[in-house]
C-alpha cells in the first residue's frame, strides 16, 4: 500500500482524492490546501465523498514532515513555475516521489533549461526519488496518443494535435481571465498569455518529447494566436464576458522539422457554442496525420452529455493517480512518458466505492 499526499484541492485534486481513496494499492496520508476557509477540513468532504479521516493542512511544513511514498501535485503552477518548482524540489528532497500536474512544461523538463533539469536531479538524488508530470493535453493527447499511432507509419509529413473544447463550465477565472485573455479587449496586454509565444510556450515539452522519441531535431519552434470577440455580453461559470472581447481563443505551436511545419499542438477554446463559427469544433483531441499513411484519430468526452471540463480535469487526475505505482518503482530521477511503462487504468474495471457528485 503505498502511502499518497494530495496537493491542492482544485477541480482536477477533488477528483484524485476519490480515486485515491477508492484505489485498493493507495492509502491517502495528507491533503495541502491553499484556501484557509479550507485548513481544517476533512479532505474527503473537500472531495465530496465524505470524511475519510485526512485533515487539511495549509502548512507545507506539514507534509514535508509527513510519512509518504507520493505526492499528487497538483496546484495552479503554469503562471508561476519557478514557484511550483520551490515546492516540489523539497518534497523530492524529503524522500517524496512527486507525480505533478502543475506545470505543463515540466512534462519535458529539458523544455524549461538546464537549470531547472539540475534542480529536480538534485532533489531526486538527495531523496532517492523520482518525479513525473503529466496531464490530459499535454500529457496525453500530444505526446501518448501520436506515439501510439506513430508505429503504424513509414513517413510523417506533419502531425497535428488539436483541443477542441469549450470552457464556459470550467469555473477557473484566473486561468480563462488572467492567463488565457478572454474577456479583454482585443488590444489588451494586461493578461499572461497576450504574446503568442508565452501562452504556447507550455507546448515546445510535447513537441520536444515527440520528436526525440521519432529520432528528429527541431530546428525552430512557430507560435500562433488567433481571436474571435464577442458579438453580444454573455455570462460563463467563471465571469461576464462582454461585447466585443474575447469569447474564443486558437493557439498553438509549431516544431519545423526539415525545413518543414511538422509537428503542432493547438488549442481551439471557445466560451460559447456560437463562438468563432469558422474554426474546428469538437469535444476533445483529435489528431490530423499527413503522411504514409494518411490519418485522423479523435477522441471524444463527455459523449453522454456529462460536463466536458469536468470530465477532462477526472481524465487529468486519473492519468496521474495511474502513474503512482510505476512512478514509485521506478528509478530515481527524472522520468517522462518515454522512461516509464505504459501509464494503464489498474482496477479501472472495479466498481467505484466511493464516487464525487457528477456534473
Amino acid at each position: 500500500m503505498l502511502r499518497v499526499v494530495q496537493w491542492a484541492t482544485g477541480p482536477v485534486g477533488r477528483h484524485a482524492i476519490a480515486a485515491v481513496v477508492d484505489h485498493p494499492d493507495l492509502e491517502l496520508a495528507g491533503c495541502l490546501v491553499y484556501d484557509p476557509d479550507k485548513g481544517g477540513r476533512d479532505a474527503g468532504d473537500i472531495a465530496g465523498i465524505g470524511p475519510v479521516g485526512i485533515t487539511a493542512t495549509t502548512e507545507r511544513s506539514d507534509i514535508l514532515a509527513l510519512d509518504a511514498d507520493c505526492v499528487l501535485f497538483m496546484a495552479q503552477g503554469d503562471a508561476d513555475p519557478m514557484g511550483a518548482l520551490d515546492d516540489i524540489c523539497p518534497l523530492l528532497a524529503s524522500g517524496k516521489n512527486v507525480v505533478s500536474t502543475a506545470v505543463t512544461p515540466l512534462i519535458y523538463p529539458a523544455s524549461m533549461g538546464p537549470e531547472v533539469v539540475r534542480r529536480l536531479e538534485e532533489a531526486c538524488a538527495e531523496g532517492g526519488t523520482t518525479f513525473h508530470a503529466t496531464g490530459i493535453e499535454p500529457g496525453w493527447a500530444s505526446e501518448v496518443l501520436p506515439l501510439a499511432m506513430s508505429g503504424l507509419f513509414r513517413h510523417v509529413d506533419s502531425l497535428i494535435v488539436q483541443e477542441l473544447l469549450d470552457y464556459a463550465n470550467y469555473d477557473n477565472r484566473f486561468m480563462l481571465f488572467d492567463v488565457m485573455g478572454f474577456g479583454h479587449p482585443a488590444d489588451s496586454t494586461r493578461f499572461f498569455g497576450a504574446d503568442p509565444a508565452v501562452l504556447a510556450s507550455p507546448f515546445r515539452a510535447p513537441l520536444m518529447m515527440v520528436a526525440e522519441a521519432l529520432e528528429a531535431t527541431i530546428e525552430d519552434f512557430d507560435f500562433h494566436r488567433d481571436i474571435w470577440l464577442a458579438d453580444e455580453p454573455f455570462d460563463v461559470a467563471a465571469g461576464r464576458i462582454e461585447s466585443g472581447t474575447i469569447a474564443a481563443l486558437r493557439f498553438g505551436a509549431t516544431a519545423v522539422i526539415e525545413g518543414r511545419r511538422a509537428l503542432t499542438v493547438e488549442h481551439v477554446t471557445r466560451l460559447h457554442p456560437d463562438a468563432a463559427p469558422g474554426w474546428p469544433t469538437g469535444r476533445g483531441w483529435k489528431v490530423t496525420v499527413e503522411g504514409r499513411p494518411s490519418m485522423v484519430v479523435e477522441a471524444k468526452i463527455g459523449v453522454n452529455g456529462e460536463d466536458e471540463n469536468d470530465q477532462g480535469c477526472l481524465g487529468t487526475a486519473m492519468h496521474a493517480v495511474h502513474a503512482i505505482v510505476p512512478v514509485c518503482a521506478a528509478p530515481a530521477g527524472i522520468r517522462t512518458f518515454l522512461d516509464l511503462p505504459t501509464i494503464t487504468g489498474r482496477h479501472s474495471l472495479r466498481r467505484p466505492r466511493t464516487d464525487p457528485p457528477r456534473r
